[in-house]
């Protein structure tokens, strides 16, 4: 699969039928939280956990979220979801 920047980091996940809404296809809410689920899992990967972060006194915060929509989602699909570190201000504390 092609992705917008170099080195993703990636997770795989199923769409589940709690996740499908009235329309019958998964409900846009649902992708936030499954980039929450994918950011925590590339933080951990780097070692910072939420026991890390309260040891530094800091931690990483989503600035902006971009999601197109390319095609609905429907129970039972496999989904690969990717996200990157692309910059820091190091404003952050």
């Amino acid at each position: 699969m092609g992705w917008d920047l170099a080195t993703p980091f990636i997770i795989d996940l199923q769409v589940a039928a709690e996740d499908i809404d009235g329309l019958g296809h998964a409900n846009n809410a649902v992708y936030v939280s499954w980039l929450e689920r994918c950011a925590w899992r590339h933080s951990q990967r780097l070692g910072l956990d939420l026991t890390e972060y309260r040891r530094l006194d800091r931690a990483m915060a989503v600035v902006r979220h971009e999601i197109d929509y390319l095609a609905a989602g429907y129970e039972g699909d496999e989904l690969h979801l990717a996200t990157w570190i692309v910059d820091w201000d190091q404003r952050l504390k």
